[in-house]
Parts: C-alpha cells; structure tokens; sequence
C-alpha cells in the first residue's frame, strides 16, 4: 500500500474457540484421549486480522465480554495490530464455539454460543458509522443480525464487503445486496441466496440483484468472479493442506485490502486465491505466514 496505509473497518463476531482433536474413533456416550486447544476465532475476527497482516491500517467492531478471555483478546488485538477502541465491552461470555474433531481431523460435532454477537443491534453499529465512513472499504459478515447489516447498507457510502458465513446466515444479507461493492460466498451460500445452480449461473443472479463484484469459491478448484458482463475463474494456488478452516476469511480480507488499496478485480481475485493457498498450509484458521503479501 501507498505511505498512508488504507484504512479498513471490519465489523463482526470474535469467539472462543475451543477445539479437541481425538486419538481415535469417538463412541458416543464415552471420552477418549485428545488434544484441547482454546484460540480466538470467528469470521469478523479472523478477517480483521488477515486484513492487517496484509497492511490494512485495520479497526474491528464488536460487543466483547469481560469474561477469563478479555486479556488474550487485548493481547492479541496489539499482537496484530488490529484496533478494538471501537469495540464495547460487556459484562458477559464472550461468544463460544466447542468444537469435536474425529482422528481423521474431520468436525464430528459442534456447538456455538452467539447470544453476545446476536446483541450487535443498530443502535450499536449506529454508533459505529462515523468511524467506519472515514474506512476505504467495511466489512459486515452475516453473523450480525439482519437489522444490523440492513442499517450499515444503508447508512454507509464507502465500499462495502459481505461474507456470507453459511447457508444458514447468508439470507440474511439478501435484501441488501443491491448496496454491496464486493459479496464473497462459497457454492452452497451462494446457490442458497440465488436459488441457481452452477456458480456462473449464481455470479449472474447475484450481479442481477445489484451486487458489483461477486466471488463464489468452488473448494479446490479456486474461485469464479464476476463484475459487469464479464464472468472469469480465478484457478487456486496449489497447497499442500494442512487446515482448511480459514481459507474463505482469508480470500475476504485479500478481496478487501486489495479493495482499499485501490487494485482491479482480477488482481483482487489473485491476491484472494494466493492468501487462502498459503492460509490452508498452516495450522490454525489465521497465520502470521500472510504478511509476505503485504500490500
């Protein structure tokens, strides 16, 4: 990025991540040997980060809890350098994911606890908005309600990015894709929100609705983009994987620092598929491996 570093607010959930990983077959109703680990995570945190090691002068938005977790997240939020002033800080849990994976690595069961992302209400992200228009780009991910993100769609002017999350979450975003300057979904998110099948058939209906760029990820095979009357594969970056989780939170923050730093679509597009190849290749859903994209 140019001298003065773009500016990027991100707007979202952070949770508690508390992951086992067992030894062997799990048998319902019996424990097994295992490892434990407990890590900061969430997609409007995870893109945060992301955006900052990539050289986003980068703010992040949300309700925190001051809970046994409140000095890790301090921690890391200056370990990143990712700004959390314009956080508000509550007297509660922070939000919770527990999180069961089979010998193979595989999700065998989860449970997450949102209450407190659930609380992030307009009054709030008002109270965010003149901070966020001084922003290059914003980002909004559907975990927040659909009040919430309607209220930032309308109110902001800078560009504005989604992430669709899950099939269970991206409906929430479907009245306000006429105002996004960049949606990024996988396969599933996008063939919810369109009713369409294949992703050409989905950027289509997506750039119908109004939505100026649209990024479908279609898993190993990279991403299908489209802008105006031009639909394009952007092809992934070959990867020997390690964990894939945070793969699509990192081709977000590319797609948004790229955004900000004022690049075109495409190279938007190959910044994204770069930063998830060397994202998968690392352990954990956020690595300090993605600074050597810095912009």
């Amino acid at each position: 990025m140019d001298e003065a570093k773009k500016k990027v607010g991100v707007i979202g959930a952070l949770n508690v991540d508390i992951g086992a990983l067992a030894d062997g077959p799990l048998a319902r109703g019996d424990s097994i040997t295992g490892k434990v680990r407990i890590t900061l995570g969430g997609v409007g945190w995870n893109i945060a980060r992301n955006c900052a090691l990539l050289g986003a002068d980068t703010s992040f938005y949300s309700l925190l809890g001051r809970d046994e977790h409140a000095g890790t997240i301090r921690a890391e939020s200056e370990r990143y350098c990712v700004d959390i002033s314009g956080c508000r800080w509550e007297d509660a849990s922070n939000n919770r994911y527990v999180y069961i994976c089979d010998e193979n690595g595989d999700v065998s069961s989860a449970v997450n606890d949102m209450r407190l992302c659930r609380q992030i209400g307009r009054s709030f992200a008002a109270s965010c908005l003149p901070a966020l228009e001084q922003c290059d780009a914003v980002v909004m991910e559907a975990n927040l309600p659909a009040e919430t993100l309607s209220l930032l769609a309308e109110q902001l002017t800078v560009p504005l990015v989604a992430d669709g999350v899950s099939v269970a979450k991206c409906g929430r975003l479907k009245s306000v894709l006429g105002r996004l300057h960049v949606l990024k979904a996988n396969i599933q998110e996008a063939r919810a929100l369109t009713g369409r099948d294949s992703p050409e058939e989905c950027i289509r209906a997506l750039l119908d609705a109004g939505v100026k760029r649209a990024v479908v990820s279609i898993g190993p095979g990279g991403v299908i983009c489209g802008e105006g009357d031009r639909i394009f594969p952007q092809p992934s970056v070959h990867t020997d994987v390690v964990d894939a989780t945070g793969a699509g939170d990192s081709m977000t923050a590319a797609l948004t620092a790229g955004l900000a730093a004022g690049m075109s679509f495409a190279d938007c597009a190959a910044l994204g598929v770069t930063a998830a190849g060397i994202t998968v290749g690392h352990a954990g859903s956020v690595t300090s491996a993605l600074a050597v994209l810095r912009l």
